[in-house]
């Protein structure tokens, strides 16, 4: 992979953000719709970031690194905050691990920039909180004061931040609260704003995976699907398989075969990707040595769920189960579910 096209530009200049620059990610339009709303910015720069997002959303990285490089984007602060973001998201799949601690520094620095505006300032501290959050990085995790101004964003970009502090709960293990606040986030956008409306299904879907609900976690799952499906959002759901436990396979597998092909391929590399950025942040062991069967095998073990239940969420036999437990064992080199929670995502 060529990582020289994602060395950030050295000389942006910040200045006050007029607006909100994600447009896409925070756009309501009609679910269907997503490349005729980029088509439809008048602003040249703000056009080109709406396609970077829709490039990456679809699974397809590098062509939003391309894209956000385009000489035509800004050099004030909408296009320094979307460089920043586009960055941030897109060095996960790529493996660009290189860069990480270095995005996240110039996020930093560039929010103390003296003369930026408030907005602005909010909007940058969003983009490397968001970042941290997902990459399960605790440590690193400023979450700003709870107040009423604490995501004081862009009024457009508000869902996301509340979608990232959502999953920080799930992190911390607060469950109840997190599928609150998301649910309660996610009503209003219902059918309005396919990107947020994404994102938040899926975090109330992982949500109610953690509680041991799988009717309501495959409620939302289809819910974030239905949300995506029109414009072919995959990323999301790459980025969060591993924590929906087997939720791709039993509701996507067979009913969309050539859209579950193509969001595997792409969990497959980002999950690898992110276990090495993750734990080289965090030390923490999380495994990239299991197929995805035995991720999903080992996540629903670690929860509690016996080997019938298991076989009955993957719809496969509970002999299947024990043959793909001892694999997992044999792998990790352990003896027992206990065990298992240090190697999965946490």
């Amino acid at each position: 992979m060529n990582t020289d096209a994602l060395e950030p530009p050295a000389q942006r200049e910040v200045t006050a953000l007029k607006d909100n620059p994600f447009r896409l990610t925070a756009g309501s339009f009609a679910r269907g719709e997503a490349e005729k709303f980029c088509a439809s910015q008048a602003d040249v720069s703000l056009r080109r970031i709406c396609e970077a997002e829709l490039a990456y959303y679809r699974g397809y990285p590098a062509d939003a690194v391309k894209l956000i490089r385009d000489p035509s984007i800004s050099e004030g602060a909408n296009g320094l905050v979307a460089l920043y973001l586009i960055d941030v998201i897109t060095a996960i799949p790529l493996g660009n691990i290189s860069e990480i601690q270095t995005l996240n520094r110039m996020l930093s620095a560039a929010s103390e920039i003296e003369g930026i505006s408030p907005e602005s300032k909010k909007t940058l501290e969003f983009a490397a909180l968001f970042f941290n959050i997902l990459t399960h990085n605790r440590e690193a995790i400023n979450l700003p004061p709870l107040t009423l101004d604490a995501f004081a964003v862009p009024d457009e970009l508000r869902a996301m931040a509340i979608y990232a502090f959502a999953h920080y709960l799930i992190i911390c293990g607060d469950y109840g609260r997190a599928i609150g606040l998301a649910e309660g986030t996610l009503i209003p956008l219902h059918g309005k704003c396919p990107v947020a409306e994404t994102y938040l299904s899926l975090i109330i879907s992982i949500g109610y995976i953690c509680r041991g609900e799988w009717t309501r976690s495959e409620f939302y799952f289809r819910n974030a699907w239905d949300a995506a499906l029109a414009d072919r959002l995959y990323m999301p759901f790459a980025e969060h398989r591993t924590m929906l436990s087997g939720l791709l396979e039993k509701c996507l597998k067979r009913e969309y075969p050539a859209e579950y092909k193509k969001i595997a391929e792409l969990a497959a590399g980002y999950h690898k990707s992110w276990v090495l950025i993750h734990n080289e942040l965090t030390g923490d062991e999380t495994t990239d040595k299991l197929t995805v069967t035995e991720m999903n095998i080992a996540m629903l073990a670690s929860k509690g769920l016996s080997n019938t239940e298991i076989g009955d969420f993957l719809n496969i036999s509970v002999n299947s189960v024990r043959a793909h437990l001892r694999n997992i064992f044999d792998k990790l080199e352990i003896s027992t579910r206990k065990e298992l929670i240090k190697f999965i995502i946490k």
